[in-house]
């Protein structure tokens, strides 16, 4: 039985199979063919060959997910059969026919976007007809992660914050915020893919940017723990590697934090653990 854990993000898609663990921007592109190139008709493109695509300058690139949830029903549909194709690349076509129609998926939604749980069941049961499908908040998948059932997780991501409580795996606070690593990366560059230049977070120009997201994540999670100062706090997400913002948010809570071995990946990783406990 084959177990799937997927974070569709709006930066990164990011997805772990029980052999696989892999991650490519969330980005569609297409173009048609210039007049002089032997092939005719549209280019489409999703991942690292939509980035590789958004450099001519007719290409229409779409973003399907913005602040965590879907926006582009077609395109979050590539997103995630390419997230699949990939962790079961490797299988010959009969053998991955057979493990899609007896995988358990389990997908991971901001905190604020339950409502579009039921419709991505729906979309996956039509494209992969899956033994099982569970759609939970995707930083439980952090919680899992780091092997702790109760906690404060938060997963600071590309469009959006999590900021999560947890008491014996049950959320019972939460909220999404749009303060994130777009934040910066919309200043400091000016394409749809900025953020996968790392250079910009090393420009010095970053340092205040990180200060003031530092200062808007502590506002909500301090609102968040007023009477659950009890909790340890995790940090997941590719923004907690972007340089000094660890250093600013622990010098602000005054304690240390929790940082998931790989952060990036954490949320993935965790609701991977929990599809291998359901299969």
């Amino acid at each position: 039985m084959t177990a799937i854990g997927l974070d569709v993000g709006t930066g990164f898609v990011k997805c772990v199979s029980d052999t696989k663990k892999i991650k490519f921007p969330s980005l569609c592109a297409y173009r048609q063919h210039a007049i002089w190139e032997s092939k005719k008709g549209k280019i489409e493109a999703v991942g690292y060959e939509a980035v590789k695509i958004s450099e001519y300058p007719d290409a229409v690139v779409i973003r399907p997910v913005m602040l965590g949830r879907p926006v582009h029903e077609k395109g979050f549909e590539e997103l995630v059969k390419k997230a699949v194709e990939l962790v079961l690349q490797n299988n010959d076509a009969i053998r991955q026919e057979s493990e899609l129609a007896k995988f358990c998926m389990v997908i991971g939604l901001p905190y604020e976007a339950r409502s579009h749980a039921k419709n991505i069941q729906k979309m996956i049961t039509r494209l992969f007809h899956p033994k099982r499908c569970d759609v939970v908040p995707q930083v439980l998948g952090t919680l899992i992660d780091v092997d702790l059932s109760s906690a404060i997780v938060t997963s600071i991501g590309q469009g959006t914050t999590e900021i999560v409580a947890f008491k014996d795996y049950s959320a019972i606070r939460g909220i999404s915020i749009h303060h994130a690593v777009n934040d910066i990366s919309s200043k400091l560059g000016t394409s749809k893919t900025a953020y996968l230049d790392n250079d910009i977070f090393t420009n010095p120009q970053v340092n205040p940017l990180v200060t003031m997201l530092a200062d808007s994540i502590l506002d909500d999670l301090n609102g968040m723990r007023q009477d659950l100062q009890h909790l340890p706090i995790v940090v997941s997400g590719g923004g907690i590697m972007i340089p000094g913002l660890k250093e600013a948010i622990e010098t602000r809570l005054s304690q240390d934090i929790i940082i998931p071995q790989d952060p990036v990946m954490s949320n993935a990783l965790g609701l991977f653990k929990l599809a291998s406990q359901e299969c």
